[in-house]
């Protein structure tokens, strides 16, 4: 596992770019374009930190407008971490050996 902080904000979950229809309340991510990486990441599954609490939660979107290592939440997951007042959150992303935290290419 890599480990790295990252922005973390949420979005309405829908139709994803992996193909399938997802509810707010599902714990599922929007990974930002580079690492998304034309969904090669697509249903995997990474562990996210902050403020002492983790969660699994599985790629299915990409977020167009997240930083390098950024990701957006449903809002079910953002929800489990902190309250949607706070629309921005920094926490920890740990990324199994798929995906490459330093130069964003995936691991095959």
């Amino acid at each position: 596992m890599k480990r790295a902080t990252a922005k973390f904000t949420f979005y309405d979950a829908g139709l994803g770019a992996c193909g399938r229809t997802n509810s707010g309340n599902d714990f599922i991510v929007a990974m930002n374009v580079p690492q998304f990486n034309g969904g090669t990441v697509c249903n995997k599954e990474i562990t996210i930190t902050y403020n002492g609490k983790t969660a699994k939660a599985t790629v299915v979107d990409q977020c167009m407008n997240c930083p390098y290592g950024g990701l957006d939440f449903s809002r079910g997951l953002f929800n489990f971490f902190a309250h949607e007042s706070q629309g921005v959150i920094y926490g920890t992303l740990s990324l199994p050996t798929w995906v490459s935290v330093a130069h964003g290419a995936v691991r095959r």
